[in-house]
């Protein structure tokens, strides 16, 4: 029975790896001429290992030379468990140190050590090799593993790993994650009749035989032709299997390892990632804010800039993270990658290539900082986030990192497929969230609770100027609102539909507050008791005297100002105010078109249809007797409120009162 589940071998050169796993599996990893030749691995190696349950699980075989700690990165970082290998006869080497610090970076859930070439050594020298292995694993995945001697020759010893192997598998369930199908590419090669085939460890999700899938991060679409595991055809795999991909409609040319194949339509591309760094104790030095590295993840080896995003309080170097602390960071690719959220990592210096940490990739697609203040939030939002990772905080954690999303725009940064999706956005507003977030709009509309108080305060100083300038007047319309925040400070994806309902809102929280005017509902500060100006209450009422006697011959503000020789701001609040309270519009020529006008013409034009006489702007100007200067901007505003339908120059009622 294929079981997902993958052991990984680590351990300096020449101390038995591949004798090792030929003694357990029958299966030489040494596949390359070249590594035939020399005698030692340079090409991450893959074999089955059945065991007594009737399981049959993978083996990754690495390279252990301190030259090919990449492929060592890349075979490792799909792994579940250990075999850190140790020559008895030789003991603890650099690289054994070296591949223990990326098994723990790297999050390895467990394993045990191996102390190869037993019948080398005597029964002393293979105690002393015990000891030092003991003292090594002290406080890595490895603290508790057991510490087998064996003799790949002889198989000794061989029978005692394969036990604790299925101990280990009663103890540690298979991966699962929550994401869609990703696999990170280890090997691409084309085989003759087959066409393209890539092979690689399943991080998480699942991908049947005829699924349509993306290669990244080109974002080349491609389809699964078959699949197999171990050499055997399979229908389907799932997370933490082995498996060899053959991809139709793809070329061997545009593929090579560091690519992944991806569900369709769930991952993106990405050069800004936000994640968490753990810097080992013995590392050399620390990591400085803005440092070049190598970036190991997956399968992916790339150059990259670390960028600090709290910096280290109370200490001498702020912009450092020391061996043995860490914190939150952003990593900028020097090219695109793709990579899953939750994906452990390895960096190294970039030049001598050492190790210096890793950690955990939390956001795949991270949002950029505009100042310090913004890097301090993203701190605290990765700060919460790491502590407690899961789907749920993933979807989270996106929101407060974008600030608004809309329910499409979480999803695709989600690297789900829309069934898990769905099933996991209704759950993120009962759980507990130090950062605060909410859902609003019938489009549903997600916003962090730092970007709806940025909102807010953009509201109430629009509402307090707006007081200022006109203190007579009840408050502002939702679409003056939306116009003025979305031009001054960009709404983005809300919709002045949805905009209503953040409206809503705040003032159910009591940042502003709501009155109603002639059926329409303004808004204003909370604070605001709207006075009583006598004087320019008589100054409207004189205006209004002036537009009503003016009939069809409709006045402009220039008109008023001169008929009343009044002061042209006191012109403009008067307007303002009789537009709330009498519904006063302005149409286009600057023309005031009061509400009795509206319902006269529309009466006028009743009149004209029922007589089934022609509506057109002259026909509607010989019966008003005016010049087109008023027919023309009157017709075109029935035209924009629905009342009539223009057709070529003529028009029709629409609405017959």
């Amino acid at each position: 029975m294929e079981y997902p589940f993958v052991i990984g071998t680590a351990g300096h050169i020449d101390h038995g790896k591949t004798s090792l796993v030929k003694a357990m599996t029958g299966i030489d990893c040494d596949r390359l001429d070249e590594e035939k030749r020399r005698g030692i691995t340079i090409e991450l190696g893959f074999a089955p290992l059945n065991l007594a349950s009737r399981k049959t699980v993978s083996i990754v075989d690495v390279p252990g030379h301190e030259r090919f700690i990449r492929q060592m990165a890349a075979g490792a970082s799909g792994i579940d468990v250990a075999l850190l290998i140790v020559a008895a006869n030789e003991g603890v080497m650099p690289q054994t140190r070296e591949h223990l610090d990326i098994l723990n970076l790297l999050g390895v859930r467990s394993g045990l050590v191996v102390l190869t070439k037993k019948d080398l050594v005597d029964d002393e020298t293979l105690e002393i090799a015990k000891s030092e292995v003991s003292e090594l694993i002290q406080g890595t995945c490895l603290s508790t593993a057991a510490i087998i001697p064996v003799s790949s020759l002889s198989g000794e010893g061989v029978p005692e790993i394969l036990v604790e192997i299925e101990k280990i598998l009663d103890k540690i369930p298979p991966r699962k994650g929550f994401g869609a199908f990703f696999l990170p590419i280890d090997r691409v090669f084309g085989k003759k009749g087959f066409g393209v085939v890539v092979t690689g460890t399943a991080y998480q999700g699942a991908v049947a035989e005829g699924d349509e899938v993306q290669v990244m991060p080109s974002l080349s679409l491609a389809r699964v032709r078959s699949l197999q595991a171990h050499g055997i055809k399979v229908d389907s795999v799932q997370a933490g299997q082995r498996v060899a991909v053959n991809l139709s409609a793809v070329s061997r040319e545009d593929m090579e390892r560091g690519n992944a194949v991806c569900a369709k339509g769930t991952f993106i591309p990405t050069d800004c990632i936000n994640a968490w760094l753990d810097v080992l104790p013995s590392a050399r030095e620390g990591v400085k804010h803005r440092q070049r590295v190598r970036l190991h993840v997956g399968t992916v080896d790339v150059v990259a800039r670390i960028s600090l995003l709290k910096p280290n309080a109370g200490t001498d170097e702020k912009n450092v993270y020391a061996p043995g602390s860490g914190g939150p960071i952003r990593i900028f690719t020097e090219s695109k990658i793709t990579v899953a959220a939750g994906q452990r990592f390895v960096i190294r210096f970039y030049s001598p290539l050492v190790t210096i940490g890793g950690g955990r990739i939390l956001l795949p697609n991270a949002s950029l900082s505009k100042n310090r203040k913004e890097r301090l939030q993203s701190a605290e939002i990765l700060s919460v986030f790491a502590e407690n990772f899961g789907p749920i905080s993933f979807l989270a954690a996106l929101i407060q990192d974008r600030g608004i999303l809309s329910v499409s725009g979480l999803f695709e940064l989600s690297q789900m497929d829309k069934t898990v999706f769905n099933e996991f956005v209704d759950k993120i507003f009962p759980s507990p969230d130090s950062c605060k977030y909410m859902e609003f709009g019938k489009s549903r509309i997600f916003i962090s609770g730092l970007v709806f108080d940025k909102i807010a305060k953009a509201v109430q100083g629009m509402l307090k100027e707006f007081h200022a300038e006109y203190p007579e007047l009840a408050g502002l319309g939702v679409e003056k609102l939306y116009s003025s925040l979305n031009r001054v400070h960009g709404t983005g994806i809300i919709s002045p539909v949805d905009f209503k309902d953040l409206m809503i809102i705040m003032v159910e929280k009591k940042i502003i507050s709501a009155v109603v005017v002639r059926d329409i509902t303004l808004y204003r500060s909370v604070d605001f008791n709207q006075p009583l100006d006598t004087k320019l209450i008589e100054l409207a009422g004189r205006m209004e005297g002036l537009i009503e006697s003016a009939g069809f011959n409709l006045l402009t503000l220039s008109d008023l100002e001169e008929k009343l020789a009044s002061n042209p701001s006191n012109i403009k609040r008067a307007a303002a105010y009789l537009k709330e309270q009498e519904d006063l519009r302005t149409i286009e020529g600057g023309l005031l078109f009061s509400r009795q006008m509206r319902e006269k013409l529309l009466s006028v034009l009743s009149s004209m249809d029922s007589m089934e006489e022609e509506i057109s702007v002259s026909s509607l100007r010989d019966k008003l007797g005016l010049s087109r200067k008023y027919t023309l901007p009157m017709l075109d505003f029935t035209d924009s409120q629905g009342l009539t339908k223009r057709i070529g120059d003529k028009r029709i009622l629409v609405h017959n009162p």
